[in-house]
């Protein structure tokens, strides 16, 4: 695994905490964690220090699902863009 991930609460929502680099065997285990969160959900990424495709298409699904992103880098969020 390349990643670190926790989970924290915030009044009525759930923080994912991203940290290191998500890559396609990170996956199954992001996406499980934002399916058993309770409440909004926001992905904190202050420390996500990139994703390959895999990782940036499982952030953008979350993103569509309703995801809140947080702490982003200028980096991350040009990975984040939808593509053409």
């Amino acid at each position: 695994m390349t990643i670190r991930m926790r989970k924290t609460c915030e009044s009525n929502q759930t923080v994912l905490w991203v940290d290191g680099y998500l890559t396609a065997e990170d996956v199954d285990e992001l996406d499980r964690e934002y399916r058993s969160a309770q409440g909004s959900i926001a992905l904190e990424l202050t420390n996500l220090m990139s994703a390959d495709s895999a990782g940036t298409e499982c952030l953008q699904e979350l993103i569509l699902l309703g995801a809140e992103i947080r702490g982003n880098s200028p980096y991350i969020a040009l990975l984040l863009e939808t593509k053409p």
